[in-house]
């Protein structure tokens, strides 16, 4: 038998701005409706982060944090705490993420309670403005991921297939692609699978997990639930994203296999 019903995992590095919000929202969802461990995972952050971690911790017993002395990527990060889990379902998370209400995470558990082909459940992303995210995406080729890092309105037609924009984002669906901000796993799958593939530092390892999970189960999209995420592309902003983005795509494909359109 599981100890608890929920997991949540969180990677943090330098994440002293969002860190403190985000256990709070988790304890204000959380407490009284489910039994739940939040597990946060510390890359070798420099900043506050760990002080404000272990502050909350001695006041919230079901707060477990892991430590590292070094920032080996989000995938990494993630499969430390994978073998502390021992729970039905298993959410990876952002710390920039907000849930706001138990209502919405009540619909996507309930889901995957009553569907047991589906190993991963990715919700409706929204903005704060509560625009939505287009994160439904089918499995990128080479073109698809460069015009979109080039430009949003590069092959504007093309990358609106992409992120399945026709769908309307309001039916449920399976998801080729999901989005690594938010992921709702059933912790059996997500064991079976070994969690991410750590030769991933960062950018794709959503991707690549979301296909492993669509070898032995199913992902769904589930826009019948919403989260809110403060999406942050890094990979615009400095010359060490990118080329870890390009590594990043070099390694998926050379392991899915190329495919250039």
């Amino acid at each position: 038998m599981n100890e608890e019903k929920l997991s949540i995992g969180v990677v943090t590095y330098n994440s002293e701005k969002q860190i403190k919000n985000l256990l709070l929202n988790l304890i204000e969802v959380l407490e009284g409706n489910i039994e739940y461990k939040i597990y946060v995972a510390d890359n070798g952050s420099i900043d506050r982060t760990a002080e404000i971690v272990n502050y909350y911790k001695k006041i919230y017993k079901k707060i477990i944090f892991i430590q590292t002395k070094s920032n080996r990527g989000f995938g990494a990060g993630n499969n430390t705490i994978m073998r502390f889990i021992n729970s039905d379902y298993h959410i990876v998370m952002n710390p920039d993420v907000h849930i706001s209400s138990f209502d919405e995470l009540k619909r996507m558990l309930d889901y995957l309670e009553k569907n047991r082909n589906v190993g991963l459940l990715s919700p409706l992303v929204k903005n704060k403005d509560m625009s939505i995210q287009r994160l439904y995406k089918y499995n990128p080729t080479v073109i698809d991921l460069l015009i979109r890092f080039i430009s949003p309105r590069l092959f504007k037609s093309r990358q609106d297939w992409f992120v399945r924009l026709n769908s309307g984002y309001n039916k449920v669906g399976h998801i080729d692609f999901a989005s690594g901000s938010f992921m709702v796993f059933r912790t059996s799958v997500f064991k079976q699978i070994g969690g991410f593939d750590d030769r991933y530092f960062m950018y794709m390892e959503d991707a690549d997990i979301t296909r492993s999970v669509n070898k032995i189960s199913d992902a769904i999209f589930f826009p019948e639930a919403f989260v809110v995420h403060q999406w942050q592309r890094e990979s615009r902003k400095k010359v060490k994203y990118t080329l870890i983005f390009i590594s990043s795509l070099i390694k998926y494909f050379k392991k899915w296999g190329w495919k250039l359109w």
